[in-house]
């Protein structure tokens, strides 16, 4: 292919350390390609000795799959690809005989984080929760395990502490090991064994890292060793884009390269070849409002553009109806589907969206964890509490809300696998607290069954005393409240509008048939859809059309967002966002979010800031 300036500068370092920083749409796949073919080529550089790290397989095989296309002979291919995962794991294979089966599956770690949280009292949402948790957990072991007065994100102190030790218990139980506990084990492997160190930096001799910026203190420490005392690492990244500072990644670790490396080359990809001239403008005076960034300026080869759509919609039931509309009018001009997305900051703000493309008939593919607010433990309560007052009558659906508010009703009440109230005040024999309990119980159920399904849920809520439920709930368990109130106030955003259960279950139902069929649908030639995805989603894809609904503060930036480095994290997740777009980016924000007032994020207004 045709390399520009600085791509030619970048394929031409050979020995050495070096840091290539390249923006969104800069080719720098296309560099580390380049690169790797000439040092075979050109060099004489063993295929073999040649490492490409990514942080995921599908990248990695993407990678492979283009230096292989290139390849003229079976030696060319012999260059290793993997995730960091994969070659520290192939190293203690090699090394320590590790087995597979020693590896637990993230799926097996999250089950058990799930259980336990239950437990431990908490009433888990769904997977995010627990996802999590389990990433804290993560960060927490690659940085040298908990110390006395942490102060964890996910969940409260005590109950982290006891996850924590609970999972690390589960693994030795099991005699497993999961990726931190391989880093740990490589890096114990490399100070105490030497000799093996020594095979595997005569086998690595030249290392590229692509997406840099997404490395964590242990992950680097490992490729330093790995590195030395030759040290030909290259790595390219762009520190704009480290938006996953969760998982325990810092974009610090790039900015100090050169401080580490001081005869380090510094080469900068700055040419757009994506996005158009005015997108990329907005998402530069985004991102120049950052202080910890190299400074750097980034320059569209696609000139022109109408710049950002920016409107503001009276609620999200608006907002959807807007974006289905100019998602069908993009149709009509020749669009395909899976040239549009749909960028959240969270998961949980895409069901509403979802429901309004199933609506009008246009297909969409969900990518990620997303879950259905239909999932969440207050809703289903809330949906308990109306099941009942439709005259269900199952023991399961009673136990799951009776002391809900608590009521104190025993529940040994409940033996059969079926009640009615008529029993329980029988029980009774009528008289005393308890049966005024019950006779209020039996009230408030009647007052629900006569009303719509939004009056209904304005009643579970207000009326019987749930929202209390949920405070007291959250304050036991040092949650803010906000985390549980939020999805009820979403819950009756979707049911306005209905006039009665039948419509409003049968769309409920349909809403969580289309979740699972949705979910990670393949988007290929033969599944041409539009992407709902979230931002962490988003980043390393690329639309024609490319929407960020709900740019509202306490969303982006993220209401636990209260440091200036949160905050400029969050600011790096927008870039993202908006850097995905080619031809045109819409940025809509709501004057009411879930029944309360919104502003607009501040994001917006630097975004058009061009002071």
């Amino acid at each position: 292919m045709d390399l520009n300036t600085e791509q030619k500068k970048a394929v031409d370092v050979t020995f050495g350390p070096a840091v290539v920083l390249a923006g969104p749409g800069s080719g720098k796949t296309a560099v580390i390609t380049e690169r790797t073919i000439k040092l075979i080529r050109e060099e004489g550089i063993p295929a073999g000795n040649i490492l490409v790290v990514t942080f995921t397989r599908a990248a990695a095989e993407e990678m492979k799959r283009r230096v292989q296309k290139a390849a003229v002979n079976e030696e060319e291919k012999q260059v290793s690809f993997g995730t960091f995962h994969s070659i520290f794991f192939k190293i203690l294979r090699f090394s320590l005989n590790l087995d597979g089966s020693a590896v637990v599956r993230e799926s097996d770690a999250l089950r058990f984080l799930a259980s336990m949280a239950r437990e431990c009292g908490l009433t888990a949402d769904g997977n995010e929760v627990i996802s999590e948790i389990r990433g804290e957990i993560a960060k927490v072991k690659s940085e040298g395990g908990l110390k006395t007065g942490y102060r964890p994100i996910s969940c409260p102190g005590d109950m982290f502490g006891k996850l924590y030790a609970g999972y690390s218990d589960y693994l030795k139980k099991n005699r497993q090991v999961d990726f931190e506990d391989m880093l740990l084990m490589t890096e114990r492997l490399f100070e105490e064994r030497p000799e093996i160190l020594d095979i595997w930096r005569d086998k690595f001799r030249f290392i590229m890292i692509d997406e840099f910026q997404d490395i964590n203190r242990l992950q680097y420490k490992l490729i330093r060793m790995l590195a030395e005392p030759e040290n030909n690492l290259f790595i390219v990244g762009d520190d704009d884009q480290a938006i996953y500072g969760f998982r325990g990644s810092d974009p610090k670790i790039m900015l100090g390269f050169e401080k580490d490396y001081p005869d380090a080359v510094k080469i900068v990809l700055n040419k757009n070849y994506r996005s158009q001239e005015s997108i990329l403008n907005a998402a530069g005076n985004l991102i120049g409002k950052n202080r910890d960034r190299f400074q750097k300026k980034i320059t569209a080869m696609n000139k022109g553009g109408s710049g950002p759509d920016i409107r503001s919609f009276s609620t999200s039931r608006d907002e959807n109806l807007g974006i289905s509309e100019l998602i069908g009018e993009y149709r009509a001009k020749g669009y395909a589907w899976k040239q549009m997305a749909i960028i959240y900051r969270t998961n949980r703000l895409a069901e509403q969206v979802a429901s309004a493309l199933a609506a009008a008939g246009i297909p969409f593919s969900l990518k990620g964890n997303f879950q259905s607010i239909y999932s969440h433990f207050a809703v289903q309560d809330v949906l308990s509490y109306i099941k009942l007052a439709l005259g269900d009558r199952k023991r399961e659906t009673i136990l799951s809300v009776i002391n809900r508010p608590k009521r104190f009703i025993p529940r040994d009440m409940f033996l059969s696998e079926t009640f009615s109230f008529e029993g329980l005040k029988a029980a009774t024999n009528g008289k005393g607290r308890l049966s005024e309990t019950i006779d209020k119980l039996e009230y408030d159920l009647a007052y629900v069954k006569r009303g719509t399904p939004l009056s209904a849920i304005v009643y579970i809520r207000k009326g019987i005393g749930y929202d209390d439920h949920l405070r007291a709930y959250a304050s036991q368990r040092g949650v803010r409240e906000e985390e549980f109130l939020k999805v009820l106030d979403q819950m009756e955003e979707e049911a306005e509008g209905f006039k009665d259960f039948e419509g409003w279950f049968e769309n409920i139902t349909m809403l969580k048939s289309e979740f699972e069929r949705r979910r990670d649908m393949e988007t290929g030639e033969a599944k041409d859809a539009v992407t709902i995805t979230t931002m962490h989603g988003a980043k390393g894809l690329e639309y024609d059309i490319v929407f960020l609904p709900d740019a509202n503060e306490g969303i982006t930036p993220y209401q636990k967002a209260l440091t200036r480095e949160e905050e400029e994290q969050e600011r790096r997740m927008f870039y993202v966002a908006v850097t995905r777009a080619a031809q045109k980016l819409h940025v809509f924000s709501v004057r009411k979010l879930n029944g309360k007032d919104a502003a607009e994020s501040r994001f917006i207004k630097e975004m058009l800031d061009f002071s």
